[in-house]
Formats: structure tokens, sequence, C-alpha cells
């Protein structure tokens, strides 16, 4: 049986006393436990973090790589799966992926949750493919959003906001059943 690939997305700038790191390591554990495999992008920060709370919760452990990077992967991937370029490499996590789990990063975390939000809205990716904003920090960003630009408050029904990994772990299993595929 294959089992569901949740893909996290977030920084590869913090450190592990970050709590978007420390978030991460807890979320891949819980999603390998509850019988997911966790994909990121295979790098530093809250992508190593992931792959290694999976890893040492004994799940599958993915990443999907870029080859114009020229940093090595986190040493915590059982799998990687390399790309030419970053475009490449978002249309695979988007064939990959049954679910999209966001914490705290930089411009590229936000433009994965513009791009992965717009999908959803555009009905380019299945309403059973979540997308999960993990952490307070999206809510201020989400509101400027609103404020800001062309989005009516419906467009919020493509997005779920949690505050833990247990919180993020417990919206996925109601979405996607580890045992669906």
């Amino acid at each position: 049986m294959n089992r569901p690939v949740i893909s996290i997305f977030g920084g590869s700038r913090c450190s592990p006393q970050d709590w978007e790191y420390q978030e991460a390591e807890r979320l891949g554990r819980c999603l390998a436990e509850a019988g997911y495999i966790v994909c990121t992008g295979g790098y530093a920060g809250v992508m190593e973090a992931a792959n290694r709370g999976a890893r040492l919760a004994g799940g599958e452990s993915w990443g999907v790589t870029v080859e114009i990077f020229p940093d090595p992967p986190n040493p915590y991937l059982s799998r990687e799966i390399r790309t030419r370029d970053l475009l490449e490499r978002l249309k695979v996590v988007n064939e990959l992926a049954q679910g999209f789990i966001a914490l705290r990063g930089g411009i590229g975390t936000l433009a994965e949750v513009a791009l992965f939000w717009n999908l959803a809205l555009l009905d380019q990716v299945s309403a059973n493919k979540p997308l999960i904003l993990l952490g307070a920090c999206w809510e201020p960003i989400v509101a400027d959003v609103l404020e800001h630009l062309a989005f009516r408050p419906k467009d919020l029904t493509a997005i779920v906001s949690v505050h833990s990994a247990e919180d993020a772990v417990r919206e996925i299993s109601r979405r996607v059943p580890s045992d669906v595929l």
C-alpha cells in the first residue's frame, strides 16, 4: 500500500533553537507516526527539521532538490528527487503531495503558499489537497492580503490556519486519511 505524501514548506535559515525548527521536527515526527510520507525541499532549516523528525520516527522522508543549488541536501532524506529548477520542483511537489503545510520562512515559502493557494482557488489542485498554515506568523499576512489585494473573504476556504504541529496533523488527517492510497 502506498502512503500519502504531505509536503512541508518553510525557511532554510532557521536553526535548532528556533520555534519553527522545533515545530517542524515535531510535525515531521507526528506525520510519520500517523502514516504519512514527509516531503520537503530537502535542504536546511524547516526542511531539515521536518525530514529529521520523520526519519527519527522511522518514517519516509523525501526531499525535492534543485540542481542549481550548490548546497548538499540534508542528511535525513530517505529519498532525493532531483529537479532542474524551481518551477520543475513546484510541479513535482504538486504531483506528489496530497496536502501542504507551511511554517515560517522567507520569500520562497511565501511564493509556495501563494502558488498552491491560487491553484486551489482555480481548482487546479484537488479540494482534497489541503493547505495548512502553521504558526501565528501567517495571520497578519493573510489579513494584509485580504485588506490590500483583490481577494474575497470566501477565498479563505482554501486555507486552514493552526498553531501547533498536532493541530496541523489533525487537519491533514481529517482531509487526507493515511490509508487512502
